[in-house]
């Protein structure tokens, strides 16, 4: 006898967008969620590995002096012979979705834009003025101003094919769980505790002959022994983060220039002595108001007005 056979294709789960400024009021629906760029760090290397897995272990190093402080997940993903590695703070991500009232119950995977918007033709719009874009494969959110044409967000998810990549976020050590999961893991933690105890025991007694190994590499690869010698290198390594965190803050001050109607930027160009605006003006008055609000944050290099066209640079 043959069964009856429901022909009705399974229901479609929201794709959520999670940025900073992302609002969500549904009920306890099933969600995709995609993270901003505003919740990740990203880079694209090529390394001496051929495996996800080994660019995994190295993933760590390639993010030191670039990420704020804080404590990090990091995700791999084969670029052809290349590797695109993210770091992202699993913290963060979880105060966002408390905010937001989602529980984990509702989440059945994570995404990275990078990963679903890499082919993204058009501009995407965001809420507070900003918009999702793709420039030379690299996904960014940008101030609205600087593009034109944009496309709406809620019409991009309902056509998005989700690939392959998720990301994995704990969110057991966050304050987002279930009542449910909370009772479920601390019913376990006590099998986890004796299985760390037992580990415990049986690693120490292999402490002597991992002193010895890092004794021999020391050795071998001439690393610094004295605490002198290891502070001058923090301070090295403290001095060079500093520099760069420096130029980010710089950078995002001037992304968050307010031009007025009808005025937009046709050139603009950074590093790490300053920074050269083209602007064109809708109204050559408009030149100064610029000028003044530069001025409140950078020490102006040059400035010129040439048919309508301001030029003007600025030291960092």
């Amino acid at each position: 006898m043959k069964l009856p056979i429901n022909s009705r294709s399974r229901k479609r789960l929201k794709i959520l967008f999670l940025d900073r400024e992302t609002q969500y009021s549904g009920a306890d629906e099933r969600l995709h969620i995609i993270l901003s760029p505003s919740y990740y760090w990203f880079k694209q290397e090529a390394l001496p590995v051929k495996y996800v897995s080994q660019a995994q272990t190295l993933a760590p190093s390639q993010f030191d002096s670039i990420v704020p402080e804080g404590s990090y997940k990091y995700a791999v993903v084969k670029k052809e012979n290349a590797f695109w590695l993210f770091a992202y703070d699993e913290a963060r991500i979880a105060e966002k979705l408390k905010e937001l009232g989602i529980k984990p119950s509702q989440i059945e995977a994570f995404y990275l834009a990078q990963n679903e918007f890499y082919k993204l033709e058009f501009p995407v719009e965001l809420a507070e003025n900003r918009v999702l874009v793709q420039n030379d494969g690299v996904v960014s959110v940008m101030p609205r101003a600087y593009v034109d044409t944009v496309k709406n967000l809620e019409t991009v998810l309902d056509q998005m094919t989700l690939s392959k990549h998720r990301v994995s976020l704990n969110l057991f050590q966050n304050s987002v769980l279930d009542e449910k999961w909370i009772y479920r893991f601390s019913a376990i933690s006590i099998v986890f505790i004796v299985l760390y105890l037992t580990s415990y025991l049986l690693l120490k007694s292999d402490l002597k002959e991992l002193r010895t190994e890092q004794y021999a590499l020391t050795q071998q690869y001439e690393l610094p022994e004295t605490s002198f010698q290891l502070k001058s290198l923090m301070r090295s390594l403290t001095s060079k983060e500093d520099r760069q965190l420096a130029l980010r803050r710089h950078l995002k001050k001037l992304f968050s220039l307010q031009l007025p109607n009808g005025d937009y930027v046709k050139k603009f160009e950074f590093n790490a002595k300053g920074a050269q605006y083209e602007i064109v003006l809708s109204d050559v008055q408009h030149a100064q108001k610029i000028k003044e609000w530069l001025q409140k944050e950078f020490t102006i290099k040059s400035a010129k007005v040439v048919d309508k066209t301001f030029y003007i640079g600025v030291n960092l």
